[in-house]
């Protein structure tokens, strides 16, 4: 799961999130702006999924669910930064979804991305832009243990 994480965070960093700096786009156990500058993509795992019927005669499907937090200060305000954090909600998902990531130590056989709250109205309600995504990574892994 953390190659996966990593190369979810290579993959951002490589990408086109107009005004958000590579050293806030961190992996964490869960998403939090605790310690964390902001502007920031915040990737922690969630649980994974085997997938029935799936898999060959000596390697099976896992889906290694992630959760990508864009978190910014918005201190309620309505309408500030918001044209720039729906754009890289949108870039994020045009990154990930029906895309193979890579490379990766176990074949990927597609990521898909699932929307979750576009904007958190708690979250908010605490002074904060939180929007958030699962990115689900399909990989097919051998049996072997290790």
């Amino acid at each position: 799961m953390q190659d996966v994480q990593t190369a979810i965070v290579g993959a951002i960093n490589a990408g086109t999130l107009v005004g958000l700096d590579a050293a806030n786009v961190v992996i964490q156990k869960v998403p939090s702006d605790r310690n964390q500058a902001l502007p920031a993509v915040v990737i922690s795992p969630t649980q994974e999924e085997m997938p029935p019927s799936a898999g060959v005669n000596d390697r099976d499907d896992i889906a290694y669910n992630i959760v990508l937090a864009l978190i910014n200060n918005d201190n309620q305000n309505q309408t500030a930064n918001f044209e720039q954090e729906l754009n890289w909600r949108q870039n994020v998902r045009r990154l990930f979804h029906n895309q193979k990531l890579g490379p990766l130590t176990t074949e990927n056989v597609m990521c898909r991305v699932k929307p979750l709250a576009t904007v958190h109205p708690d979250a908010w309600s605490a002074n904060l832009f939180l929007s958030m995504l699962v990115v689900q990574v399909l990989c097919r892994e051998t049996r072997a243990q290790g």
